[in-house]
């Protein structure tokens, strides 16, 4: 299970959001785990909230105001579960606001990570929940040609020597971006999201059989690579045989999928033979894919139509008689 320190949170987030450690600095060997982001009724950071908790609390200007208000006896209580280790990780103040004694001296004496920041509320939310959602997400690795076609991210897998590698060369002159290839790390950032990326080692080289590894920034352009990318469609290659092309559903009214990380992936299958120009059939799924989001499914439009005529049909059948 993926885990990040409040330390190297610290290190990572410093320089953009300005941070400055106040206090706590025991507390930098704190550990997030990953299983947080799959916990029900416990968020990774937010506000201070007395019913949706969150491990790691921002208190912006109406935080502090809320806190102001409140009685001696319950400040104290709100802010020794505040600084509590079961309440918080650590703990953010944001817009450079000024610390008062209370919060100062409760963070002292827990040792929970106390950090200031001049940036707003929001904005420092939305850094550090990407941050921790893509550092703490669950992994895995693939093998397979990872692309942007069309703006849509397209996993091209099947068996060795298939031709993945040639067929991802296509595209790319076609217009496509390479994310990754030969090995897909895959981390899923939300419940129905999963990201790409390509392992640093990798970065860049595509390797054609008979070429050897290309440099496709070099070759291509800037244009024609990508950091990452969300998995939306799954090509897969194969050779078909006589017996796999007779039970070939050509309407392909059951939609296919592969599940990764427990979300499940449209799937499209593309039979390799000569003739096929497999570069022109990704681009199709993918267009396809695309109406599919907007409501357009061809192949129910070409059914509806054809049971439509045949009504029509048996309708000047029955007339005529």
């Amino acid at each position: 299970m993926p885990q990040l320190t409040i330390q190297q949170l610290f290190d990572a987030k410093r320089e953009k959001l300005q941070l400055e450690w106040i206090s706590g600095r025991e507390g930098g060997a704190r550990v997030m785990s990953g299983d947080m982001l799959k916990r029900s009724g416990v968020g990774v950071i937010g506000h201070l909230n007395p019913i949706h908790s969150h491990r790691i609390k921002v208190l912006g200007a109406t935080e502090m105001q809320y806190l102001d208000k409140l009685e001696p006896a319950l400040l104290n209580s709100t802010l020794g579960y505040l600084f509590s280790p079961e309440g918080s990780s650590a703990v953010f103040v944001t817009q450079g606001l000024a610390l008062s004694e209370a919060i100062r001296a409760q963070a002292l004496q827990s040792g929970t990570p106390l950090f200031t920041s001049p940036e707003t509320s929001q904005e420092l939310i939305n850094v550090l929940r990407q941050y921790l959602y893509r550092t703490l997400a669950e992994t895995t690795t693939l093998h397979g040609v990872f692309l942007d076609v069309l703006g849509v991210g397209v996993l091209v897998t099947g068996d060795s020597s298939i031709g993945k590698s040639e067929l991802a060369l296509e595209l790319i002159s076609r217009g496509s971006g390479l994310v990754a290839d030969d090995i897909v790390e895959l981390s899923q950032i939300s419940p129905d999201t999963l990201q790409g990326r390509c392992p640093p080692l990798l970065k860049d080289f595509l390797e054609v059989r008979g070429i050897g590894v290309l440099n496709i920034r070099s070759i291509f352009g800037e244009t024609a690579v990508r950091p990452r990318k969300n998995l939306k469609v799954i090509v897969h290659l194969e050779k078909p045989s006589l017996a796999d092309a007779a039970k070939l559903d050509r309407l392909q009214t059951n939609a296919t999928t592969r599940t990764i990380l427990g979300v499940a992936i449209p799937m499209v299958t593309l039979g390799v033979v000569a003739g096929r120009n497999l570069a022109v059939l990704v681009e199709a799924a993918v267009r396809n894919y695309i109406l599919q989001l907007r409501g357009i499914d061809s192949t129910r439009q070409f059914i509806e139509r054809h049971e439509q005529l045949m009504a029509d049909d048996q309708n000047i059948s029955a007339e005529g008689s």
